[in-house]
């Protein structure tokens, strides 16, 4: 028996110093270029990471394609939600765009690529049980007597100058949940924005790399 990934959340790219289409021709270019209809909404509240500071979004939402734009001046977010592999195409195209069609672009900060996923682990303990079997060593303990119950982690690793960061716990952080969630992030500080073929090997890179993570950990539990 193998792990079976229940759902893929989400999928996104993630440009950090630059805010896409902030002006009303770049917007209606945007329009044209995509084929359906845009839906805007605004005076959103969007979070500045790191520093959790707050400065005002806009939302703009390809209903049909289950795409959104999170655009506020220093970060912008495009995602797919619940996508399939054959949907990654579209996003990279319209993520290609949303970057080709803003007429005056700051150069990048950084820029990413993410994937959250939820499986069925093997095991017939809890996620938490399972996680901390596959994550941390059984000999490990804090003081005489403990016995390690379970747990969750992150995990950073590095490869070529890309930094990947993966996020493992129970779905919802429910202790006594079987499902178990995953994040992984995929960061760069390459120069200049990437193009639309990039954005979509790595996207498929990331959805890659993330299902191949779940195999080899349910591997190693098993």
């Amino acid at each position: 028996m193998v792990a079976e990934v229940q759902d893929v959340v989400k999928t996104n790219l993630v440009l950090v110093g630059v805010g896409l289409l902030s002006e009303l021709e770049d917007f209606k270019s945007f329009s044209d270029a995509v084929g359906t209809d845009v839906v805007v909404s605004g005076g959103g509240i969007i979070l500045e990471m790191p520093t959790s500071i707050p400065e005002p979004g806009r939302t703009l939402s390809l209903n049909r394609d289950r795409i959104v734009l999170d655009l506020a001046v220093s970060r912008s977010v495009i995602s797919r939600e619940y996508p399939a592999y054959h949907d990654l195409g579209r996003l990279a195209e319209v993520a290609g765009y949303a970057i080709t069609r803003t007429s005056s672009k700051k150069p990048l900060r950084a820029f990413g690529y993410n994937i959250e996923l939820v499986y069925n682990q093997t095991s017939e303990g809890s996620a938490l049980e399972y996680l901390g079997k596959g994550l941390f060593s059984p000999d490990l303990q804090g003081n005489v007597g403990w016995k390690l119950l379970g747990g969750a982690g992150r995990l950073i690793f590095e490869e070529n100058g890309a930094r990947w960061l993966a996020t493992i716990e129970p779905r919802f952080n429910d202790d006594s949940s079987s499902r178990v969630f995953l994040s992984l992030n995929l960061h760069r500080s390459d120069p200049g924005y990437p193009e639309e073929s990039e954005i979509e090997a790595s996207l498929q890179q990331v959805w890659d790399q993330a299902h191949s993570f779940v195999e080899l950990l349910d591997a190693r539990v098993s």
